[in-house]
């Protein structure tokens, strides 16, 4: 009688047929099992975005940076107050202005950006995703540019080509504004794997972008890199401070948040509230288990009475019955585990093969434009034990209810 509860609740969760499961077992195993996978898929897709925006899009922005009226010799002088705050790991000026890249008959319009290579890789890390020829190639004394993967493509260039660049001319004539032009060759190609900036950012040399707009050896500002991305808002504030303190001179900040940081935050809310949905799911597929177990405990009362006549304790039948509810909630939980995280690899070729087969694709007009995955251990064993401990809580009814059958008002019925 020692092992009896573990016995019986195993009697009880396999089929009185040829099958691994009884039929009742099976369809409480795979409500918990499809509410698991969908939570471990959904979560890994959700942190995937969340990751990919913050490695690729975020790292490769800058984290903020001082706009003002500044000049190219004053750099070093400001270099210096900005790296006196120890929380700064990069600092690199630049020129940013808007234009267009013709090349034959294609034209782009485009935000071009005047940068030192040598400054540049330790604020952004645009030169690690280089496809084709160099960040460095800036630093030549010749009309380079560097454009992203999808907008050579649009413009039906290579490395080695050249393209005509637009900027509104500075200076007024008497026929009015003109777009000031100059050619330009293609020297590198880099792919973040963002639509939104590999077919928008266009980067030169900051002599380049100085002389092509007559800025005179100014700049438009300098841009921060920090240790702690979601720290730039203060301490952005910190180093402006300390430069208008120094040069007096007027300047403005921004971050990256101004630009990206709604798109962030929508991501960590849409994650919280899907995840928060989802979980409604493995409670109902928790409550079909308890439906399941009180089902069972009607059909077995006359076994149950007979068990307490032979000397079963209301403990022993409570035990079968916590048991077997915990039995079904660990086995759904382990296939949805082990089916969620199989799915969560090979998500990125099943939505390959949807869309080749559908002839579309899901994320066309999004900045990222495929189905990024993370699968985070953490998640998954959070995930797994909130389930497991749904499954036990939604188990304690059925077993008291069990517990307390009366085996005289059963047989007497029988």
């Amino acid at each position: 009688m020692k092992n009896i509860s573990l016995y019986l609740a195993l009697k009880y969760f396999k089929s009185r047929k040829n099958g691994f499961v009884s039929f009742h077992s099976g369809m409480a195993i795979v409500g918990i099992t499809i509410g698991v996978l969908v939570l471990i898929l959904v979560t890994s897709v959700m942190n995937g975005f969340q990751k990919e925006l913050k490695e690729r899009i975020l790292e490769t922005i800058p984290h903020a940076s001082i706009i003002g009226n500044i000049q190219l010799k004053e750099y070093d002088s400001i270099e210096k107050i900005v790296y006196e705050n120890s929380q700064v790991i990069g600092v690199a000026p630049y020129i940013e202005t808007q234009g267009l890249l013709s090349s034959g008959s294609f034209l782009k319009g485009v935000y071009i950006y005047g940068v030192i290579p040598k400054y540049e890789n330790t604020v952004s890390s645009i030169g690690d995703h280089i496809v084709n020829g160099s960040l460095q190639t800036l630093e030549e004394d010749k009309y380079n540019l560097v454009i992203g993967d999808i907008l050579a493509y649009q413009l039906n260039v290579e490395v080695g080509d050249y393209v005509n660049v637009l900027v509104p001319d500075t200076g007024l004539g008497l026929a009015g504004i003109f777009p000031r032009t100059k050619k330009f060759k293609i020297s590198a190609i880099f792919s973040i794997g963002s639509p939104e900036l590999d077919q928008s950012f266009a980067y030169m040399s900051i002599a380049n972008a100085s002389k092509l707009l007559r800025m005179n050896q100014s700049m438009t500002g300098i841009r921060i890199k920090y240790q702690d991305l979601f720290s730039s808002t203060n301490q952005i504030r910190f180093d402006a401070a300390n430069i208008r303190k120094t040069s007096n001179k007027e300047i403005m900040t921004s971050t990256w948040q101004q630009n990206y940081g709604t798109l962030f935050e929508a991501i960590q809310n849409e994650r919280f509230l899907v995840s928060l949905m989802l979980f409604m799911l493995i409670l109902l597929s928790a409550y079909n288990l308890m439906s399941m177990l009180v089902m069972t405990v009607n059909q077995k009362k006359s076994q149950i009475a007979i068990l307490m006549t032979m000397g079963a304790t209301s403990k022993t039948i409570r035990n079968v019955f916590l048991l077997f509810g915990g039995l079904v909630g660990s086995f759904g939980i382990l296939l949805g585990c082990f089916a969620g995280i199989i799915i969560s690899i090979n998500f990125g070729s099943i939505i390959n093969f949807l869309e080749i087969l559908l002839n579309t694709q899901f994320l066309e007009v999004y900045f990222i434009d495929y189905f990024p995955i993370d699968i985070r251990f953490e998640w998954i064993s959070a995930i797994c034990a909130v389930s497991l401990i749904s499954c036990i809580l939604f188990t304690i009814y059925p077993a008291r209810l069990a517990s307390k059958v009366d085996p005289v008002e059963i047989l007497n019925n029988e």
